[in-house]
């Protein structure tokens, strides 16, 4: 049961790691195809270890359990691949070719080793769970066990190593969590093989330690578990973190259309991109919310810089005496007031009347809080205070006109 979960979770982080690579062109970085081949390799590994894959492999080969020795050959690649990714992330590309020679000719040295005190081991039946405990008395497979223990402990090891020293380098939370996953999960793998070199050694002397395969199994499943989850929560993570930013993009779209659908109307010249943005807009325009939502702010802002000559300081005075009276904080009095000189001065030039030609000063905005501030004005220019508000400009407001002076600041 345990290769099939363990395959599984191998296989699972590939398509993840693999449909991020094909979607996303900048991803594919040599550390993300170092990933990707690290769990194809391991999820071959395991799928060797699968009994009818482990007889199909003897009956193929003509030699019993030939898949051990192939599986725990590919293990080792699989985690000389994730050695190189992380050797990319902490030290580049170029730095990562050069660190990798000895670790892929430790890697070679030691698949050899293994290949060759397999070969001198007198064939048994086929054994895919415990090759390795149910022969552990012959010197041969102890000295295999030693050997196969000591080297991917070693690789345990630097990877604990390389993990614990680039979670110090990054600033995204969800890829420090997936570092921090992947470290759980090398320390249950080097678990387990510390306690096959234990057994290893305890079997050069000819004896063996008690029956310990469901705790070896449960070990090799829960690193392996680990290790994938370490891989894959932070791509997922980032996925979830774009598709909510997105989805925020289109929102704000959505809440900016009143206000963009009049001064549309008034400028169709200066604001060209579609009125409507509901749903099925942002659906379909799913990778492009970022530039619609940054064309809408533009064209909002163009297009009350055009409605600057019909604004009036009496209006925005007006608008902050009201939400005062309403008890609103300062963001709120100012959010208020500048909607109602907006509604005012669009009344205003649709009246006919001539704009003026001191222009008004808009509320100043941080340039990242833009987008947010124009939504909001927009959803606080259709309220009930505003056309309040302009009922009572207009009772207060001189039939002759005045001329608009700048906004205090």
């Amino acid at each position: 049961m345990i290769p099939w979960l363990t395959s599984g979770a191998f296989l699972l982080a590939a398509v993840v790691v693999g449909s991020v690579l094909a979607r996303r062109p900048q991803a594919r970085t040599p550390a993300g195809k170092a990933l990707l081949t690290w769990n194809l390799f391991g999820a071959v590994a395991q799928v060797a270890t699968i009994h009818p894959v482990y007889q199909a492999v003897s009956s193929l080969v003509g030699h019993h359990n030939t898949a051990i020795v192939i599986s725990h050959g590919l293990g080792l690649v699989a985690a000389f691949f994730a050695e190189i990714m992380m050797l990319c992330w902490t030290r580049g590309a170029d730095g990562a070719r050069a660190a990798a020679r000895y670790r892929a000719a430790i890697t070679g040295g030691a698949i050899a080793v293994l290949a060759v005190l397999f070969a001198l081991t007198p064939e048994v039946a086929d054994t895919p769970s415990s090759w390795r405990l149910d022969n552990i008395e012959r010197p041969t497979v102890a000295l295999y066990s030693v050997a196969y223990a000591l080297a991917y402990s070693w690789v345990l090891l630097d990877l604990c190593r390389l993990s614990v020293r680039y979670s110090r380098m990054v600033v995204t939370p969800q890829t420090r969590i997936g570092l921090q996953l992947f470290t759980v999960g090398t320390a249950f793998g080097l678990a387990y093989q510390l306690m096959a070199a234990v057994d290893g050694l305890v079997g050069v002397t000819g004896h063996r330690l008690p029956a310990h395969t469901p705790l070896s199994l449960a070990l090799v499943c829960i690193g392996v578990v680990f290790l994938c989850l370490g891989a894959v929560v932070p791509l997922v993570a980032t996925a979830v973190i774009e598709f909510a930013r997105r989805c925020r993009q289109a929102w704000l779209c959505h809440r900016m259309e009143p206000l963009y659908r009049d001064l549309a109307t008034e400028y169709p010249q200066v604001l060209k991109g579609p009125v409507w943005y509901g749903t099925t807009g942002w659906l379909v325009n799913w990778y492009g919310n970022g530039r619609r939502l940054m064309q809408r702010t533009i064209e909002i802002h163009d297009g009350l810089s055009e409605l600057r000559p019909w604004m009036d300081d009496l209006a925005y005075r007006v608008g902050a005496a009201e939400a005062m009276k309403e008890g609103f904080d300062a963001e709120a009095v100012a959010l208020v007031a500048q909607s109602v000189q907006v509604a005012d001065a669009l009344r205003t030039r649709r009246g006919g009347a001539p704009g003026h030609r001191i222009h008004v000063e808009m509320v100043e905005v941080a340039k990242d809080h833009e987008a947010v501030w124009l939504a909001r004005l927009a959803q606080t220019y259709r309220t009930r205070l505003v056309g309040h508000t302009l009922d009572a400009l207009a009772s207060r407001r001189d039939p002759a006109g005045q001329q608009a002076v700048r906004n205090p600041s």
